[in-house]
């Protein structure tokens, strides 16, 4: 989707939404929403200050806008195996893996911007803390249907036992933890949640 904006001169600049607003959800994923400045975001998104308002509203909006983005793009990639793999111990594992993927590679920053940024925002920000409850409630609700699908009682191991720990992955690889130590670490959980059977 293209948006126009004005450069000073009155010349038209077009950009794309999406473009631009994964850029701001890199600032804010590095930076933290209390570090980031509008000039940290109109810098890495390319646009001006005008164009931010007019597109996305003030930086609380745009930051709503990013968790949103973000949600869509990495929840997309992250529920790629619930999909496609039909054994849930390896749908898990493979959860997991695009997890420990997106919170430490090297080509982004450490952690992820809902469980590292987000979540420190929602503890005294209502409006982000209803969108990170919905956005955890639908995930949640993605994990149950795969593990009820599976035969398991949604109970034993539920969703949110399961998203939980995947959000421990994300505060973990924050602090420095290696991707070596966190791919060691959900096979651990997958090993506890989906225990071989006894022979």
């Amino acid at each position: 989707m293209k948006q126009d904006s004005k450069h000073p001169g009155g010349r038209p600049k077009s950009f794309d939404r999406e473009t631009v607003l994964d850029a701001a959800v890199r600032v804010f994923w590095e930076k933290g929403y209390e570090g980031t400045s509008l000039d940290d975001l109109t810098q890495a998104m390319g646009i001006n200050r005008p164009s931010l308002y007019a597109t996305f509203g003030k930086k609380h909006d745009l930051f709503l806008a990013a968790i949103d983005r973000y949600s869509a793009v990495q929840g997309m990639a992250q529920s790629a195996p619930l999909r496609e793999e039909p054994d849930i111990k390896l749908a898990i594992a493979g959860y997991y893996r695009e997890i420990v993927r997106t919170v430490s590679s090297d080509g982004t920053p450490r952690g992820c911007l809902i469980g590292s940024v987000a979540t420190e925002v929602a503890e005294r920000d209502p409006i982000v803390r209803e969108k990170i409850a919905g956005n955890l409630g639908r995930a949640e609700q993605v994990l149950d249907q795969r593990l009820s699908e599976s035969g398991f009682d949604t109970g034993r191991p539920s969703g949110a036992m399961i998203l939980s720990a995947g959000l421990s992955l994300a505060q973990r690889a924050r602090l420095g933890s290696s991707t070596e130590d966190l791919t060691a670490i959900a096979q651990g959980y997958v090993d506890h949640f989906f225990p071989d059977p006894v022979t």
